[in-house]
């Protein structure tokens, strides 16, 4: 059976502000937002804005975000450190350069190459940006740092 990924949760203080962050750092489109209701999930128009939702007394729940097969789920809460290690992603190298030479605020870059980038995002989580055919390979290896026993 092969192994298929489906979809990363993650708790974030500011719901609106991680999605807006997410969708710019990683290019993830909105798929959709919801809102719980009488225990039931809700599922806003794919059209509905999040000022639309205020106005109308719509408390978003839920906001997943997408782009090919990764799907990110943004949930309110307080990430816990240590829940989440690490996401890695595969990303063309334009996208990381890019980034890499200009990192959005709240960005903390941890290391970075040709290729390669690995940061702390304003939310509490820790991400690697590398090639999509990119192995997984040591920090030792990718960085040059190896030890001389």
């Amino acid at each position: 059976m092969a192994f298929v990924y489906k979809y990363l949760a993650l708790y974030v203080p500011d719901l609106q502000a991680a999605e807006e962050f997410y969708r710019r750092v990683f290019g993830v489109e909105v798929l959709f937002r919801e809102t719980e209701r009488d225990g039931e999930w809700r599922t806003l128009p794919a059209a509905t804005t999040w000022d639309e939702a205020v106005a109308a007394g719509i408390e978003v729940g839920m906001v997943a975000l997408g782009r090919e097969s990764l799907v990110l789920a943004l949930f309110p809460g307080t990430p816990q450190r240590g829940a989440v290690y690490e996401v890695s992603i595969g990303l063309g190298a334009d996208e990381i350069d890019s980034l890499r030479a200009h990192p959005p605020d709240g960005v903390h870059v941890l290391e970075h190459s040709n290729g390669f980038m690995r940061f702390e995002d304003p939310f509490g989580f820790r991400w690697v940006l590398q090639l999509p055919d990119a192995e997984f390979r040591s920090s030792g290896e990718i960085a040059g740092r190896w030890l001389d026993v």
